[in-house]
């Protein structure tokens, strides 16, 4: 496993810098459960980590996909790679305002919340719209086929670890694992001592990632439940923050946040 055949959706190698290809899939729970960890790695390892994040191509997830659409603009797997086109940073921005509407009470994307979705990552609307529906996407997603049976991917979520070696095979984890398991294979490539960038305020965090559930929060900051109770209730208390109860459990937005959230 290797990047052959990928050289578009690489970096110049370097001996200090990990490049990571993330295939997920947006309705998995599993998933869901790895985001605050890829967040995570953004944060602290900011600088020497680079997560391709790719919507897996396999025939179980675009049949998802295109199931709960009725257009190709409500398409996820065809939306996401329209966002793409505009930047690997606006495309993650754009799936996480989409999964903040849709996931927590298990709603069908629509329309509206692609474009709400577009408009907050700062995506040009009207590009994205015409993107979408273009061929250019449907080659983007075969590109991307292409690359997840490469690296043989069997089981979503799916991350594969790339040192600035090229020569060099990747390392791939399927499933969810403990975040210190994804720090040891960073640390174990990256060829120097690494010094993690500090993690940002809970009201900050929250305030960056616009809807967060308390798993989320308890994943990236490893606080004691009831510490980081006590400090969600110090700041709703001073009016920074407010609880969204949902199916899932308890969420949390900047007070006054997205009043279209889970609708």
């Amino acid at each position: 496993m290797n990047r052959t055949g990928t050289q578009s959706l690489v970096l110049e190698p370097t001996s200090h810098y990990i490049e990571i290809f993330y295939f997920f899939d947006p309705f998995s729970n599993d998933c869901r459960a790895l985001e605050p960890i890829i967040n995570k790695l953004q944060l602290e390892y900011r600088g020497h980590v680079s997560i391709k994040k790719i919507l897996a191509p396999s025939l179980q997830v675009l049949t998802k996909c295109q199931a709960q659409s009725t257009s190709d603009i409500d398409n996820i797997a065809l939306a996401y790679k329209a966002a793409e086109i505009q930047g690997r940073n606006k495309a993650r921005a754009f799936i996480r305002y989409v999964l903040n509407r849709i996931v927590p009470t298990r709603n069908i994307c629509t329309i509206e919340h692609m474009e709400e979705s577009a408009r907050l990552a700062g995506l040009d609307v009207n590009a994205f719209t015409a993107d979408a529906h273009s061929e250019d996407v449907r080659s983007l997603l075969k590109r991307d086929l292409m690359v997840y049976r490469e690296m043989d991917v069997e089981e979503l979520p799916a991350m594969v670890f790339f040192s600035g070696d090229v020569e060099a095979e990747g390392v791939k984890v399927e499933g969810v694992y403990p975040y210190h398991i994804y720090t040891y294979i960073i640390n174990e490539l990256i060829d120097k001592e690494i010094e993690k960038h500090p993690l940002p305020s809970i009201h900050d965090y929250i305030e960056s990632y616009e809807v967060v559930s308390f798993h989320e929060l308890k994943t990236v900051f490893e606080w004691r439940t009831g510490l980081l109770l006590n400090e969600l209730k110090k700041l709703r208390l001073q009016r920074l923050v407010e609880e969204v109860e949902t199916e899932d459990g308890m969420y949390y937005q900047i007070r006054g946040g997205p009043s279209s959230f889970g609708r």
